[in-house]
């Protein structure tokens, strides 16, 4: 890093890309035809899941609790499977969108070498702490989700051997699963069918697990990336009028040297500051090109994610609200610990989102005073007139949205809790009623 060598690959996605591929979502070079049969069946079994949670909601609608629930699972469910389903459908353009980012990064801003790897290092170090960070919560929630029935198994067991030969104890009594579904002859209860049962309720929400959270940190992770883009195209307007990292302004232009232009007129060589000039031109049309590449990039970015986090955004803003609601009528205290966890993974995911797309945003509002702070003074007039048409197009910010209903920031974050927050407080006047 120090003599400005860039990471290789330059946008490091290899481990959101491992997992996609483990759920079928990330086909190898290889055996493509052939991936595309597990990816289908990887979708199929989201679509199982959803369809047995909505049947086997029947004859638990008097019951809130055990309907918020249920809901909770079915609601990310169904956001996680548009999401895959999207992102399947979109994986060519999500290749060309990477390498473009990739490319912009590698030669663009290349005077100041030194600056633009120590951006892309620290954005991977962000996004590997973002992945692991990530994933580790929602994985502790799976593991609450997994030891909560095995735990209410073992209460159950103690039940009903202090009620031994009671033949009203109901069937179903130390064969609890992690989900509510409904089977076609009665969910088995059986030795070996209850435990076949309850290792498939298992696959069903590691499915889940892997397929939405996996993806949400993929996506971050480019989000990321793209913020970097941002950040060494304001190094390179700062830069405009300086020297490179390994030359120094002071040594490169005699013109930033204590005493001015003034005193060292009579040095310059012959067609000095006509060069200089030429440079600093050359300088801004590259920024002026890097800029429109990146709103490309940022466009292209919204036109894959926006129905995506659109849907995530309402799916989150309800999680959030029926989790909440759960945790503070759960009348078996034992699941606490899985449904805390579970929230603080749909909160945390929501955060990602707004936390880094409002990084995006305030790189970009920082573009014009970077341009403004470039060194223009004492200038040719030819730049100091590109200058001001170039602030005026930094005037309009770049960013991303969901479905152009929600700006993507810390904004947008208070917004959809408070919206949670409305929906939670109806659900607990509906539940005292």
């Amino acid at each position: 890093m120090d003599d400005g060598a860039l990471p290789q690959p330059v946008v490091d996605l290899w481990r959101p890309c491992l997992f996609l591929r483990a759920i079928g979502l990330w086909a190898p070079a290889r055996l493509r035809w052939l991936y595309s049969a597990y990816t289908v069946w990887s979708l199929l079994q989201l679509v199982v899941s959803v369809a047995g949670q909505l049947a086997g909601l029947q004859g638990h609608w008097d019951h809130l609790p055990t309907v918020a629930t249920s809901v909770c699972l079915i609601v990310t469910s169904i956001c996680t499977l548009f999401k895959a389903s999207s992102f399947a459908l979109r994986r060519g353009r999500v290749d060309s969108l990477v390498s473009r980012i990739s490319h912009n990064l590698s030669t663009f801003c290349a005077h100041r070498p030194r600056t633009r790897a120590a951006v892309v290092w620290a954005a991977r170090r962000r996004a590997t702490r973002m992945f692991d960070t990530f994933l580790g919560i929602g994985g502790v929630a799976l593991v609450f989700f997994y030891l909560g029935p095995i735990i209410q198994n073992a209460k159950d067991a103690r039940v009903a051997a202090s009620a031994a030969g009671n033949e009203t104890l109901p069937p179903l009594l130390g064969r609890n699963l992690a989900m509510l579904l409904w089977w076609p002859s009665g969910q088995p209860v059986e030795t070996p069918a209850y435990q076949l049962t309850y290792v498939g309720v298992c696959y069903w929400l590691m499915l889940l697990y892997l397929s939405t959270s996996t993806l949400d940190a993929f996506y971050v992770t480019v989000i990321i990336y793209l913020s970097s883009q941002l950040k060494v195209l304001n190094v390179d307007f700062l830069s405009i009028t300086e020297g490179d990292d390994d030359s120094p302004a002071e040594e490169t232009d005699p013109l930033s040297k204590r005493g001015g232009k003034h005193e060292l007129e009579a040095k310059l060589p012959k067609g000095y500051e006509e060069a200089t000039d030429q440079r600093t031109q050359e300088r801004l049309l590259e920024c002026i090109i890097f800029h429109q590449e990146i709103i490309k990039t940022v466009d292209e970015m919204e036109s894959i994610l926006s129905a995506s986090i659109l849907v995530q955004f309402l799916a989150s803003t309800l999680v959030i609200c029926f989790t909440a609601f759960v945790i503070t009528t759960a009348e078996n205290k034992q699941d606490l610990p899985t449904y805390i966890t579970y929230l603080a993974t749909m909160f945390y995911e929501l955060f990602l989102y707004c936390w880094y797309g409002n990084e995006l945003l305030a790189e970009s509002e920082r573009l014009q005073t970077s341009a403004y702070s470039c060194g223009w003074v004492g200038r040719s007039a030819g730049l100091q007139r590109s200058l001001r048409v170039v602030m005026v197009r930094l005037q309009r910010p770049v960013c991303l949205t969901a479905g152009k209903f929600y700006q993507i920031s810390r904004e947008t974050f208070l917004l959809l809790l408070n919206g949670s927050y409305s929906y939670f407080a109806l659900l607990h006047q509906m539940n005292d009623h």
